[in-house]
């Protein structure tokens, strides 16, 4: 089931089919977040997909008119337009390359909401690279999930091309306003044959010759009837360009969107450099695109990793999670709920009930579960440290009462012990907030979306070999699972401070 969350988005999940992901716009991303939380919970794998632009090119579509406007003379456009391809046109008194820098902030959040994620889709190699650069300068440093590229379907009209009687040049917007068309057509200016701009609509651009369409005009499919190319202006989705390819036009995309990888020939262009254009105009209307072949497609679900093939289902080692309570049986229910739902089937649950109210009820209906009382002066550390000399499995893991597991911690982190070696392994951790609303029940008001990768002994998200306790002077390596497997939760009603929030529902 596919859950797409702002328009571009939703556009592009129609095309997709059945496949199990969350889609997200930039401006989005926050819903999503959500949405890709709440799958975390259930269990069941996901892929996560951003369609993320270059914020260098949307910048010059979205204010390249605006540019434009302010320089009347046709020679000092061009050196406009050269310098803000460099970078260097100052705007408001500063260099535009300092403006369309990517905010750190939302990069930041791009990278932990596709962390949550079992694989990633992409739209081609060049996001695989707009990702990976958003991942190497987010800390902490994470590698980027699995990918696999997919190719969405497109909607471009099939027509029955004919013999020109001139050049003739399309340039395909139609998800665009018009005005975001300004480049291109002041690149090609000094085309001299038939332009047509099929846009969404909206005012148009100064200066231009061009004829323009909305889509569902039926002068779309004469004009396409007649070129012999089309410039395809969306800077990420190769899909349309792919798709002219396949009719046999001569195919301009930018190069950020990738349709090179799948149409040979294509001619690819800075969507910045709106000199060049004309050039790679020249070329296409010669040069039909050749299509190459196209993506496997993605199984519905992404496939998880599999046990070592060494490590036989009966002899699965024993996890052994101890968990210290004080008055909290509604959340100690909850904590025990999680370990019941856990893939990983050979646990026990250590509940440590310190100075409080028994908790028998609870724990007995847990079969893998028991409880041990302890005095009220013991703490939690104490309580804790109890727990674990009582525990018979061959891994130990702490977890307070309040937090949560996702159903594949103990999975992933025992695979990934049992894999390579290692007596500590640990996954990644969010922090959700929670506050009470009127009828005394505590809401999600936001997360703290900085996942943090903490390898401590005594750390909900750590599970430890037992012989790790009985030698602690020595240096073990901890092998990390890149998931979110561990939820930790901040109750600033309890707590009697504000909660801080990164990502808040709209």
């Amino acid at each position: 089931m596919i859950a797409a969350f702002g328009p571009q988005a939703a556009r592009y999940a129609r095309a997709l089919g059945d496949l199990d992901a969350v889609v997200a716009d930039i401006d989005a991303i926050g819903e999503a977040y959500f949405e890709a939380v709440r799958r975390r919970e259930t269990g069941r794998p996901f892929y996560g997909m951003m369609l993320l632009d270059d914020p260098r090119i949307e910048f010059g579509y979205r204010h390249g008119e605006e540019i434009l406007t302010q320089v009347t003379d046709y020679d000092r456009r061009r050196i406009i337009m050269d310098q803000l391809a460099l970078g260097a046109l100052p705007i408001n008194g500063v260099r535009v390359e300092t403006i369309w820098r990517p905010d750190p902030v939302m990069e930041g959040i791009v990278v932990e909401f596709l962390a949550l994620a079992d694989a990633v889709l992409v739209r081609s190699f060049a996001e695989i690279a707009r990702l990976n650069g958003a991942f190497a300068r987010t800390l902490p440093r994470r590698p980027l999930p699995p990918t696999l590229r997919v190719l969405a379907a497109s909607t471009v009209p099939k027509v029955e091309r004919l013999r020109p009687e001139q050049p003739g040049v399309v340039v395909w917007a139609p998800h665009r306003p018009a005005l975001e068309t300004a480049l291109h057509l002041h690149g090609l200016a000094e085309f001299h044959g038939e332009v047509s701009c099929v846009s969404a609509g909206g005012p148009l651009p100064s200066r231009s010759r061009a004829t323009f369409l909305a889509p569902g005009d039926p002068r779309i499919e004469a004009a396409l009837s007649r070129a012999a190319a089309v410039v395809c202006v969306d800077p990420g989705d190769p899909g349309d360009a792919v798709a002219f390819a396949r009719q046999g036009y001569g195919v301009v995309a930018p190069v950020t969107s990738g349709a090179h990888e799948f149409a040979g020939e294509v001619v690819t262009w800075d969507a910045l450099n709106a000199r060049f254009l004309h050039t790679a105009v020249a070329v296409a209307l010669t040069r039909p695109a050749a299509l190459r072949s196209e993506p496997s497609r993605p199984p519905a679900t992404p496939r998880l990793p599999p046990r070592p093939e060494f490590v036989k289902p009966d002899e699965l080692p024993l996890v052994s999670i101890v968990t210290p309570t004080h008055d909290r049986p509604e959340d100690l229910q909850g904590i025990l709920a999680c370990l019941a739902a856990q893939t990983y089937a050979n646990i026990e649950a250590i509940v440590v009930n310190h100075g409080a109210a028994p908790v028998g009820e609870v724990v007995a209906q847990f079969p893998f579960a028991r409880s041990i009382d302890v005095p009220a002066d013991a703490g939690a550390l104490r309580a804790a440290e109890l727990g674990r000399r009582e525990a018979r499995g061959e891994y130990i893991g702490t977890l307070h009462d309040d937090d949560r597991l996702y159903p594949d911690h103990i999975e992933r982190l025992v695979t990934g012990m049992l894999r390579s070696g290692a007596k500590i392994a640990h996954g990644a951790r969010i922090l959700r907030y929670l506050e009470r609303d009127a009828d005394d029940h505590w809401r999600t008001i936001g997360f703290n979306n900085r996942t943090s990768v903490s390898s401590e002994l005594a750390g909900p998200a750590t599970l430890v070999h037992r012989s790790v306790y009985e030698t602690a002077t020595q240096h073990y390596f901890a092998a990390f699972s890149d998931r979110v497997t561990v939820e930790l939760r901040d109750r600033a009603g309890e707590r009697g401070v504000a909660a801080t929030i990164t990502i808040a529902r709209p």
